[in-house]
């Protein structure tokens, strides 16, 4: 069983897009909070493999992480 996945960056950039635009930042801000948490990211693809369903749980997880909503 292969444990690996890979993530394009062309799922990367729309998350990326998702992330800038409910955080009102740019998207090169956006990135960098994705590489931040890239463990977190990693296992949300690999739990959901769609973007929309990643930005979601991602949002959840920062902001219980972080008390921000």
């Amino acid at each position: 069983m292969k444990d690996e996945i890979y993530i394009s960056e062309k799922k990367l950039a729309k998350l990326a897009k998702r992330l800038s635009k409910t955080f009102t930042i740019n998207e090169e801000e956006a990135m960098e909070v994705i590489y931040e948490e890239w463990d977190l990211v990693e296992t949300l693809f690999h739990a959901h493999t769609k973007v929309k369903a990643v930005h979601s749980h991602l949002i959840d997880e920062i902001n219980y992480t972080y008390r921000i909503a």
